[in-house]
C-alpha cells in the first residue's frame, strides 16, 4: 500500500473513528481502524461490534493495500505533524510509515485480515429525513437515559414509529426509571421506514448519531439485521440495537392532571439552579410549595446549609381551594429539560404530592418530562 493524502482531511475521517473505537476492551484489533487504499480513495472503517463507521475519502494511491492502526495514537500524531499533504506506505509486518517533509515516523499496526466485517445496507431501504430535527430529538433526550449497567434495558433511546391524527412521527422515549422524556416530531417519507414496535438505540451510539447529525443538513436512515443504518454522502454508520425490552412508558404518562401552572422557563431554571448548588449525593430534594400564585422553593442540606427562594407563576386549571402541594423533587430531574428548552413559559402539570408531574412547553405537547416525586 502506499499513497499520498491530505492532512487534514485523513485526519477528519480518522477523527469520525475515535468515538467507536474500544480503547479498553480484551481484543486490540477494536481499538484499531482500518485503512484500505483504493483506486483514487482510501475507505477508513472502525468498530466495536456495537457501533461501526465506513467513510471513504479521495487520495492518490500508487498501489493498493490495507492495514489497521491505532486510532488514537495516529490521530494524535497526524494531528502534530507539519504540513499539507502525507505520505504513507505499508512496510513489512503490518508497519506504516508515514512521511511528511523531513518528518518520518513508522506505527506498527495489525494485518486487515483480523479487522471485522463492517454491515452493509442496501439504499433501497433508507429514508431521508433532516440532520438538524432528529440532532435536536437526540439532544432533548438523551439526558434521562439510565448509567447504570444493572438496566440494561434503559441504557438507550428507544424509537418509534406511530400516526397522530393520520400525520406519520417518530418519537423518541427515554428513562432511568425515576423521570422520563419523551419528544415527537413529523416523519417525512415514513412508509419506507420500517421499525415494528419500536426499537431501542444505546447511549453510545445515539451519541455517535448526534455527531454525525453536526456534520451533514441530511441523513439517510434505516434498519436492517437488527442494526440501525445512518448515511450521509460518503459516510456510513451501523448501531446494532439493544435486544432487551423497553418498559411500557405510557403506563408512566398520567392520562390527567388535575392541576396546570405556567411559569417562566428561564426564572424557574435560575431558582433551581442556584438552590442547587447547596445539594450533595447524600442531600438533592429540593420541595416545592405550590400555590395559585407563586412557587416556593426549598432546600435544607444539614451538611451545607439550607436555601429558599420564590417565584411567580400562574393557576390555569385546577381549585385553588386544594392549594397549596409540597412536593419534593430532585432539582436535576428539572434542570435538565429546562436547558434543552427554548420557549420563554413552561407548564407544570400534577395531580399530587405522591405521583409524578409533567413539564412541557407551553405551545408544545409533543415534548415532554415526566419526573417522579421524592419522598423528604
Amino acid at each position: 500500500m502506499q499513497l499520498t493524502m491530505d492532512r487534514e482531511t485523513l485526519l477528519r475521517g480518522v477523527g469520525r473513528t475515535l468515538g467507536v473505537v474500544d480503547r479498553r476492551g480484551a481484543m486490540a484489533i477494536l481499538s484499531h481502524f482500518l485503512l484500505q487504499a483504493e483506486e483514487g480513495q482510501v475507505t477508513i472503517a472502525a468498530t466495536d461490534l456495537e457501533v461501526s463507521f465506513r467513510g471513504s475519502y479521495p487520495a492518490e494511491v500508487a498501489e493498493p493495500g490495507a492495514l489497521t492502526l491505532p486510532a488514537h495514537y495516529f490521530h494524535n500524531l497526524v494531528k502534530e505533524l507539519p504540513g499539507e499533504t502525507l505520505s504513507l506506505a505499508a512496510g513489512e509486518g503490518a508497519k506504516l510509515k508515514l512521511q511528511v517533509g523531513e518528518s518520518h515516523y513508522q506505527l506498527i499496526g495489525l494485518p486487515a485480515d483480523q479487522f471485522p466485517p463492517i454491515p452493509e445496507v442496501s439504499e433501497e431501504t433508507l429514508v431521508t429525513l433532516e440532520s438538524r430535527q432528529l440532532k435536536e430529538m437526540i439532544e432533548r433526550t438523551i439526558f434521562s437515559v439510565s448509567g447504570d449497567e444493572l438496566q440494561y434495558h434503559l441504557s438507550g433511546i428507544f424509537w418509534e414509529r406511530l400516526e397522530l391524527e393520520g400525520v406519520p412521527f417518530l418519537r423518541l422515549v427515554s428513562t432511568d426509571g425515576h423521570r422520563l422524556t419523551l419528544m415527537e416530531r413529523p416523519l417525512p417519507e415514513s412508509e419506507s421506514f420500517d421499525i415494528g414496535e419500536g426499537i431501542l438505540i444505546p447511549r453510545k451510539g445515539v451519541a455517535e448519531i448526534s455527531r454525525l447529525l453536526a456534520e451533514e443538513e441530511r441523513v439517510a436512515l434505516g434498519v436492517t439485521k437488527k442494526s440501525l443504518a445512518l448515511r450521509a454522502d460518503h459516510k456510513h454508520l451501523f448501531i446494532r440495537l439493544l435486544e432487551k425490552k423497553f418498559p411500557d412508558y405510557k403506563r408512566i404518562v398520567p392520562d390527567s392532571f388535575v392541576y396546570q401552572f405556567v411559569v417562566n422557563r428561564q426564572e424557574f431554571y435560575n431558582t433551581l439552579r442556584r438552590i442547587s448548588l447547596l445539594s450533595t449525593e447524600r442531600f438533592r430534594g429540593v420541595i416545592m410549595n405550590l400555590s395559585a400564585d407563586n412557587l416556593e422553593a426549598h432546600f435544607s442540606n444539614p451538611e451545607v446549609g439550607e436555601g429558599r427562594e420564590l417565584i411567580t407563576l400562574t393557576l390555569t386549571q385546577g381549585d385553588p381551594a386544594g392549594l397549596p402541594i409540597s412536593v419534593g423533587f430532585n432539582a436535576r430531574y428539572f434542570l435538565e429539560p429546562l436547558a434543552a428548552m427554548s420557549a420563554d413559559e413552561v407548564v407544570l402539570e400534577l395531580n399530587d404530592r405522591d405521583r409524578p408531574c409533567r413539564l412541557r412547553e407551553r405551545e408544545d405537547e409533543h415534548y415532554f418530562a415526566i419526573i417522579m416525586p421524592m419522598s423528604l
